[in-house]
């Protein structure tokens, strides 16, 4: 029993240390106040983790409040370098932000989460939260939906069973039958469309960076901009001429990553 207890409280001492540092990265210099309502705490333990963390110089205090430490630059560089996609997706991406005019973003399932692993930009859509290393529900977003598309329906099944189908707004998908009508238009178009399931005010297009040897989604990459600036394809998806609409760059645009990713287009 006593070891049970210590276990279960190293687990909960290490959770509430990475609540308080993705407090303080989710905020502009907050307070320990701030900080311990966040995670619901008290003062007394978000200072005994703060201590520790920042002895170690991955939250630094100075004259502006607490912030994270540069040391914590390499943990996420180290992290963003070591996918399997890195390296093959970011001229596509910069190439379709500048083709299309928008942000472009490429994102991969993690631990089924959707995190977003690179972003190209000349514009800021400030509302929309796609900074490498965030995390969204995956059902919510066009990347998301490409990537389930071409995942194992058993892959999919625990997915949802794991994380159900959460509402990000009033537009997002909260059902199965409705992930599944999506899901197979996605398979029929080769292309993902949101528009305000995730963020208020925000459409995206989004393609499956696709492993060719086995038909699965490695990723997605696509381009998000302000609702009215996209056009739905679903709503006439036969009258689509895809050579020269912004679905047919996403599409070809994925289909150029596909073949940059090691050992992916080139398999039998």
């Amino acid at each position: 029993m006593g070891t049970q207890d210590t276990t279960e409280k190293s687990i909960k001492s290490t959770q509430t240390a990475f609540d308080i540092i993705e407090t303080i990265a989710d905020r502009d210099r907050p307070t320990i106040t701030e900080i311990a309502a966040a995670v619901e705490h008290s003062r007394s333990t978000v200072h005994y983790h703060l201590k520790t963390l920042e002895r170690n110089r991955y939250v630094i205090q100075d004259e502006d409040g607490l912030r994270l430490g540069l040391r914590m630059t390499r943990l996420g560089d180290l992290a963003r370098h070591q996918h399997g996609l890195s390296g093959a997706v970011e001229e596509a991406a910069d190439n379709l932000a500048r083709e299309a005019d928008a942000d472009a973003c490429v994102a991969v399932k993690e631990r089924n989460k959707l995190v977003w692993l690179y972003r190209a930009t000349d514009r800021t859509l400030t509302e929309f939260s796609a900074d490498p290393g965030r995390e969204a529900a995956i059902h919510s977003t066009a990347y998301g939906q490409a990537i389930l598309a071409y995942t194992a329906p058993e892959a999919v099944d625990a997915i949802v069973e794991s994380q159900g189908l959460p509402a990000e707004t009033e537009r997002t998908l909260t059902t199965r039958e409705e992930l599944d009508q999506r899901l197979s238009m996605v398979r029929k178009l080769g292309v993902a469309y949101s528009s305000e399931e995730h963020t208020v005010g925000i459409s995206s297009i989004a393609a499956p960076i696709l492993d060719e040897s086995t038909g699965e989604a490695l990723g997605a990459i696509g381009i998000s901009d302000r609702h009215d600036e996209i056009n739905d394809p679903y709503k006439h998806p036969k009258a689509q001429r895809f050579s020269d609409e912004l679905p047919g760059l996403v599409k070809q645009t994925a289909q150029i990553a596909s073949n940059a990713v090691p050992g992916s287009g080139d398999r039998e």
